[in-house]
C-alpha cells in the first residue's frame, strides 16, 4: 500500500512537471504547481491514515487472537490434568500428543509476536488468512483430543 502511494505521489508530481513546462505561462505554472502541492498533502495524509488504519487492525486482531491462544492453553492443562488423574495405558501416547499441541500453540503465540507490521495490506491480508488456518487446524485439534478424553 506505501508502495503504491509513493508511486502516486512521484507519478503526479512527474505529471505536475509535464503539465507545467509545457504552459508558457507564468500564472498557469503557479496554479498547476499549487494542485500538485495539494495532490502532494493530500496523498500524504492517505498514507499516514492508511498507516493508522493498519496498526489499529493488527492490534484488534492481535488482542482477540491472544484470547485463543489462552484459551487453547487452558483447555491443553485441563487435559493434561485429566490425563495424568487416569489410569489409562495410552498415558503416555496422550501425553506427547498435548505436548505437540502446547508446542503449536507457542509457535503460533511467536509469530504473532513476530510479525513486521511493515508492508503491503496484501501482505497483512495473506497473514491474516495463514495464522487463521493453522489457528483452526489447532482448535480443531485440540476438541477432537477433548473429544477422545471424554470417551472415556
Amino acid at each position: 500500500m506505501k508502495k503504491h502511494i509513493l508511486k502516486l505521489v512521484v507519478l503526479m508530481s512527474f505529471m505536475g512537471l509535464l503539465l507545467v513546462s509545457c504552459n508558457n505561462s507564468p500564472k498557469a505554472k503557479e496554479g498547476e504547481l499549487e494542485n500538485a502541492q495539494e495532490d502532494v498533502v493530500d496523498a500524504e495524509a492517505a498514507l499516514q491514515q492508511s498507516k493508522l488504519d493498519s496498526v489499529s487492525d493488527y492490534n484488534t486482531f492481535k488482542s482477540s487472537i491472544e484470547l485463543k491462544l489462552d484459551e487453547n492453553q487452558r483447555q491443553i492443562d485441563d487435559m493434561k490434568a485429566t490425563i495424568n488423574a487416569s489410569k489409562d495405558s495410552n498415558k503416555a501416547m496422550y501425553t506427547e500428543q498435548l505436548a505437540k499441541l502446547e508446542e503449536k500453540n507457542e509457535e503460533l503465540k511467536a509469530k504473532l509476536q513476530d510479525y513486521d507490521q511493515q508492508g503491503t495490506s496484501e501482505k497483512w491480508e495473506l497473514f491474516k488468512v495463514e495464522f487463521n488456518n493453522d489457528m483452526d487446524d489447532l482448535g480443531k485439534s485440540i476438541s477432537n483430543m477433548a473429544a477422545r478424553n471424554m470417551k472415556k
